[in-house]
């Protein structure tokens, strides 16, 4: 059943005050786009309807807009983005429903969205390939949301060996293109995840070489391409628009949209790795071997270890590797001293392939906090018992799961970092561990409850880790959750370089005012 644009308007989103049918005729028509089918009422209500109804009459097909005004085309088309988009790295909390979907195949195309919502001041959203859980961060009800599926082109520079890609890819879609060239890039830990991570510090404990020598995928892009407020499309790198440049490696989307993003390669061919499989009874232990790892074994720059700490499930699952074809190296002796419940390592063929195992996370709905602290063995065992302090209110939530995630970084990683360029983060050169308190649940009347327990279990680790003198107030964007400042967690300093860029670059706003999600420098 087609819904009429009388039901439609009832639901409209914000838009510019005093439109007149003469001045959204005379836009839309500079746009390229024929305002003669779009009724009197809905251009001078504006907001979302208007915008909708503009991109609906831009020349756009099925595969490039849709609209909740299409009925059953409209669910067809959303339930195939999001299953694309988000499976199997999902996280329902993510789920809105957009008034339409803009998912363009140009920049032509992306600059007519960015536009038309600008004028017509609809709230809207950007969505890579997907990664964050949080509500409204690359989602929206009601507005537009603008979809990067569709810019999703690929290409290596063997003579710079360096690669360019749009950002409708995923990270698995750039490790298997890059697979016959044997190289690879810094990118996410799970190949599944999309390239967003690349605008708040995209930490990768998956991408061997570089990880270990610059220890972040930021500061390993040589150019973002971005297409700003005012329909520009502009190259920001060390050498062109540099404050831009600073800004898009850990500003997230305050600046405007990246269509492409190129980074440096790093020879690759076969790897060890996989999954390990730990009772929870040593979880203690196993943070006593991070500790020794970290302060001996992360040196061997081929080495890495991603563990999840299932608190209430009694289950650690570890992935380990090595970026080279050797058999259980000695560098992580400290964690074979725990008997395994499972064992699936192994010699990988390729990159590629190890990079695009999947981890199952059992459950549909997930939320994340982030926080840091210095390296202290005892510290790090301590936090188990902190952490299951909470098992009980987890375990009276359907489906609670508390699975914190550790990411050890050490002095070195920071310092090579360091080496490429400004780092807005401004992370300590100090051997550190990143934990991430990931909480999943079933059902959607929990998600109050869930997120008090994150944000009560985030108080009790800083809490902790500040008694101990070991607490870092750094907070990994990627990770932060929506009650976290994760871009004032960099310092002030910094925080004011990146206003300054906003300021520039996005001189109306648009960017603060239109996107309401993320974390926002207003």
């Amino acid at each position: 059943m087609r819904l009429s644009w009388a039901v439609i308007l009832a639901t409209s989103a914000l838009a510019h005050a005093s439109l007149s049918v003469r001045s959204v005729d005379r836009f839309l028509k500079s746009l390229g786009i024929d305002p003669s089918g779009i009724p009197h009422e809905v251009k001078t209500q504006g907001g979302s309807v208007l915008a909708c109804a503009a991109l609906a009459s831009g020349g756009n097909d099925s595969s490039t807009f849709t609209s909740q005004k299409d009925g059953s085309a409209y669910i067809q088309q959303a339930q195939a983005h999001w299953q694309v988009q988000m499976e199997p790295y999902m996280s329902t909390t993510a789920d809105k429903d957009p008034l339409c979907i803009s998912s363009p195949k140009d920049i032509n195309q992306l600059r007519t969205a960015v536009l038309v919502s600008n004028f017509s001041g609809t709230q809207f959203a950007i969505r890579s390939g997907g990664h964050s859980p949080l509500p409204n961060w690359a989602s929206i009800d009601g507005g537009l949301l603008i979809s990067m599926i569709n810019i999703n082109d690929l290409a290596y520079d063997a003579t710079a060996k360096t690669q360019r890609s749009g950002m409708g890819n995923r990270w698995r879609d750039v490790y298997t293109y890059l697979t016959p060239y044997k190289r690879t890039v810094v990118g996410g830990r799970l190949g599944q995840v999309g390239l967003g991570l690349a605008t708040g510090g995209n930490s990768s404990l998956r991408s061997l070489p570089s990880i270990k020598r610059s220890w972040m995928g930021s500061p390993n892009i040589i150019s973002y391409e971005v297409l700003l407020a005012n329909g520009t499309h502009v190259v920001a790198s060390a050498e062109k628009n540099p404050s831009l440049y600073y800004a898009a490696k850990a500003g997230s989307n305050n600046f405007g949209i990246v269509t492409h993003i190129t980074q440096r390669t790093f020879s690759v061919d076969k790897v060890w790795g996989g999954v390990m499989v730990f009772p929870g009874n040593a979880s203690t232990q196993f943070m006593e071997a991070m500790a020794e790892y970290q302060a001996k074994g992360q040196h061997d720059t081929h080495s890495v270890v991603l563990p999840y700490i299932g608190i209430n499930n009694d289950t650690i699952i570890s992935t380990f590797a090595y970026l080279k074809d050797v058999e259980r190296p000695d560098v992580f002796k400290p964690f074979y001293d725990i008997p395994a419940i499972a064992d699936q390592t192994m010699i990988w063929g390729n990159y590629a392939s190890f990079c695009n195992s999947s981890i199952d996370f059992a459950v549909p709905r997930w939320t994340w906090a982030a926080t840091t602290l210095a390296l202290d063995k005892n510290t790090y065992a301590g936090l188990i018992s902190v952490f299951s302090e909470f098992v009980p209110r987890i375990q009276n939530v359907t489906g609670g799961t508390l699975a914190p995630m550790v990411q050890p970084i050490s002095t070195s990683m920071v310092m090579n970092s360091r080496k490429l360029g400004d780092d807005p983060m401004n992370v300590d050169a100090v051997p550190q561990l990143w934990v991430g308190i990931n909480v999943g649940w079933s059902l959607k009347e929990d998600d109050a409850r869930v997120n008090g327990i994150v944000v009560d279990c985030l108080a009790a680790v800083e809490a902790y880790t500040k008694s101990r003198g070991v607490y870092k107030p750094f907070v990994f964007l990627n990770d932060a959750h929506t009650s976290q400042n994760p871009i004032r967690s960099y310092g002030s300093a910094s925080f004011s370089r990146l206003g300054a860029a906003s300021r520039s670059y996005d001189k109306e706003q648009v960017f603060q005012k239109l996107v309401p999600g993320g974390f926002k420098l207003l």
